[in-house]
């Protein structure tokens, strides 16, 4: 790698290891494997890295199996500080939202996220998450899922007309938007039951068009979504990558740790982007949203 391909802020990332679970046929077991020393073994080898720690909790969590309270985070970042960034969650339905985000920001953490409950995006539950997040200035990294059958996530149709509605809505709040249902969109074209679609974008779709009409929407580039919207035409991620460079999250998801052919720092780098825009995107961005 580069030198500025060894300096990044994952935006992205997940502990597992709080969990003793060592069966293979458990469907969630390689997250099960990411140990803190993994993790920062991992950033410790690049020059200067770190990475944002995301809580995982919401009432949809035990269709997944797959908790990380936002204690834990809290307990891992405040051992590693500087390398390890906590962001808190706090389901959107529960009576206490505001009292229990305002108390974990008080503790250190500088965003809200992985929001993953099973509710439409402009729920009225979220929309109560909005405001409080714009109170306490804090960004919001929201998995947007296929549909609503999927196992968790935040829900909008397809054309992703909720996200513009809470994007105008709320515009002191910085929304950073990941999953497959927000990055299927970088086509105007695609199947719905297809929720990484292939083949090279002819027309850009709504997530394009969403990025460049508002200045509070980000895109996080993480995860195998992330990385099937940029490598799917080449051409058009190194245009989307150049046109966006202010908008966009370098983050892994761990997709790197389990799939190192799917590393989204490799694929940055053999872009060949300028240095203005990959610095942009590899940690700019993020140290702007989450630093001030």
């Amino acid at each position: 790698m580069g030198d500025l391909v060894s300096h990044f802020l994952d935006i992205h990332t997940h502990i597992g290891c709080y969990r003793d679970i060592t069966n293979v046929n458990y469907p969630y077991y390689p997250w099960c494997k990411v140990t803190v020393e993994t993790l920062i073994s991992y950033l410790e080898s690049h020059d200067d890295a770190s990475a944002v720690i995301l809580p995982i909790y919401s009432w949809n969590s035990g269709n997944s199996g797959f908790i990380m309270p936002t204690e834990y985070v809290l307990d891992i970042c405040e051992k590693h500080p500087g390398r390890l960034i906590p962001f808190c969650v706090v389901e959107v339905r529960e009576i206490y939202l505001s009292e229990r985000i305002t108390r974990y920001v008080d503790m250190g953490c500088k965003g809200f996220g992985e929001h993953t409950s099973k509710i439409p995006v402009d729920h009225y539950c979220n929309l109560r998450l909005y405001k409080i997040c714009g109170k306490l200035e804090i960004p919001i990294l929201m998995h947007i899922a296929a549909s609503g059958s999927d196992d968790y996530g935040i829900f909008d149709t397809p054309d992703l007309k909720g996200i513009e509605k809470i994007a105008e809505q709320y515009s002191n709040v910085d929304f950073i938007m990941h999953g497959p249902g927000w990055w299927r969109c970088m086509s105007e074209k695609f199947n719905l039951e297809d929720s990484y679609p292939k083949g090279l974008i002819e027309q850009p779709g709504r997530t394009v068009y969403i990025l460049e009409n508002y200045e509070n929407v980000y895109g996080d580039l993480s995860a195998f979504s992330g990385y099937n919207a940029l490598t799917r035409d080449l051409s058009f991620a190194k245009y989307f990558l150049e046109k966006f460079n202010r908008k966009l999250l370098y983050g892994t998801d761990m997709e790197w740790f389990f799939s190192p052919e799917n590393s989204h720092l490799r694929l940055l780098e053999e872009l060949n982007l300028s240095e203005e825009a990959l610095e942009n995107v590899l940690y700019k961005n993020a140290e702007k949203l989450i630093r001030g």
